[in-house]
């Protein structure tokens, strides 16, 4: 089994330090699937785990490189490497020599504090990204920095480097880490944390613990490189700095554009073949399926249910031969020589643990009905006479962007389409009498008449078609409602969002601005 192991800041999390939605999303679905995901980070398990907290790991992940391997699911440390006593004394002469002004990370009371001397200014930018943190412990000299036991030391732009690196050697039971921050302004970091520890330890230490016999790492920085010399296989984002890149087995997209996850949905979901149906609508054929349907679903009372539009579409799309096939644990509505079809009228979220099981081992098209244009009756059901009729086209996309996003972890596999049926519906509801008296369990009957038009979403670049005409490359979300004013645009943003359609660029006073995507 594969051990996947990822470095957060630069790597996994986006430019702003966080963990967008869809990455969680998708990673929480690889996890939930299986699949072996951990991370490697400098962070502790206060900034970490809030990070990631949308995610339900289940491997131990590392923390402050190396120096503690958390598991999430016992909340226990199986591995913890503090200072020892020389270290301790030799870290205190350095910092006290040569007037550094580090945080200092120890255990007060058995609770994770970080000590730092109040006002010193290279920790200013730093401090401003992290309020709210609990463990921030300032005090007002030397005296008290040093408390605690021990265990890691984060100097961020020292004054004498060189002479840092003559004590913090592996001789003197040291390991150190030196980069540029990812983050403004891009302040030089020099960490140092026990021999024992480190991110290459780490991640073969978690390959023990995991059982795993194939370690794959992610990275972006120059402490990344120990981590990815003892992988596996070792792959660089975009962003990276370029001698992590030349180390690389190959290098996957930004971490902007969701680099880490969708190389391992690739690498999890093998794509199957399969063939877009290019035939126009066949009009003769859908009726004769509506025909089907009516027949197998019709009641002894004569009732039509919702079931109807669910049935014709199968019908329709898949062969007869091929209807309510078992697929593991679930069953598909068809299967044909283009996959699996999945007909689905609505709630799309219940597709989520089928789709999972699915998508593994056949492509898999999902069939929106979509009721276009509606025409309602009303019925006197002692004479049929019909009372009343009235017609209702529908221009607002809301409820389709709805169930896209409740598949929106899925939108992005290369083995998922969803194909929306536009359809011409008949609903009529029946009466007691002129007044329009009903009662319980009298029928109702609603029915597609005609399949209107189709769109297929084969790939996240075919989402750009809901973009209007006339809508400049950059724009607000006022600038998109006003060109689709019956569409919850919000929503539509959302799922365009995820399939890399639009992305945020920055803001034009309180609104976000949008730019649409090559």
């Amino acid at each position: 089994m594969t051990l996947y192991v990822s470095d957060l800041d630069g790597t996994l999390l986006d430019s702003s330090g966080k963990l967008r939605p869809r990455a969680a999303d998708m990673l929480d679905r690889f996890i939930g699937s299986g699949t072996l995901f951990s991370y490697c980070t400098a962070r502790g398990l206060a900034t970490a785990g809030e990070i990631t907290k949308a995610v339900g790991f289940t491997a131990p992940v590392v923390l402050m490189n190396g120096v503690f391997i958390y598991d999430p699911v016992t909340k226990c440390f199986p591995v913890r490497n503090m200072f020892g006593e020389k270290q301790c004394e030799l870290l205190k002469s350095a910092i006290t020599d040569f007037g550094e002004t580090p945080m200092v990370f120890s255990l007060i009371d058995g609770l994770e504090r970080v000590s730092y001397i109040k006002g010193a200014e290279n920790l200013k930018a730093h401090l401003s990204r992290r309020k709210g943190d609990k463990r921030r412990r300032p005090v007002s000299g030397y005296g008290e920095l040093f408390d605690g036991e021990m265990f890691y030391a984060a100097f961020i732009d020292p004054k004498n480097k060189p002479a840092l690196d003559e004590i913090f050697t592996e001789e003197n039971g040291f390991r150190t880490a030196c980069y540029t921050d990812t983050y403004p302004p891009f302040q030089l970091w020099y960490e140092v944390f026990p021999a024992s520890a480190g991110k290459a330890n780490s991640v073969l230490k978690l390959k023990e613990l995991t059982g795993a016999d194939e370690l794959v790492c992610f990275g972006d920085n120059a402490n990344d490189l120990p981590m990815f010399e003892v992988s596996d296989r070792c792959y660089a984002v975009e962003n990276a700095i370029p001698e992590l890149k030349a180390r690389a087995t190959g290098i996957i997209g930004t971490n902007d554009r969701f680099g880490v996850p969708e190389f391992i949905e690739r690498e999890i979901f093998p794509v199957f073949g399969y063939e877009p149906p290019l035939r126009d609508i066949d009009a003769q054929r859908f009726e004769q399926s509506v025909k089907k349907a009516l027949d197998r679903e019709r009641t002894t009372i004569g009732t039509l249910n919702e079931k109807t539009i669910h049935n014709a579409l199968k019908c329709y799309y898949c062969s007869e031969a091929g209807h309510e096939t078992k697929i593991g644990g679930f069953w598909a509505d068809g299967v044909g020589e283009n996959g699996i079809f999945e007909i689905q009228t609505a709630n799309f979220g219940s597709l989520a643990k089928k789709l999972s099981q699915m998508l593994r081992i056949s492509h898999v098209t999902v069939v929106y009905p979509f009721e276009k244009r509606v025409h309602n009756y009303s019925i006197n059901e002692q004479t049929g006479e019909v009372m009343s009729q009235s017609t209702r086209s529908v221009s607002s996309l809301s409820k389709l962007f709805l169930e896209l996003y409740r598949l929106k972890a899925f939108l992005t596999n290369p083995n998922l389409s969803v194909r929306i049926a536009f359809l011409e519906i008949d609903k009529k509801t029946y009466y007691k009498d002129e007044r329009k008296r009903r009662y319980r369990g009298m029928k109702k009957e609603k029915f597609p008449t005609k399949l209107l038009s189709e769109m297929l979403l084969d790939c996240p670049a075919d989402y750009a078609k809901f973009l209007p005409d006339g809508l400049p490359e950059r724009f607000t979300r006022a600038e998109l409602q006003k060109l689709i004013p019956t569409t919850d645009t919000g929503l539509m943003l959302s799922v365009l969002e995820f399939t890399h359609v639009v992305e945020r660029v920055g803001k034009s006073g309180n609104s976000i601005v949008y730019e649409k995507q090559k």
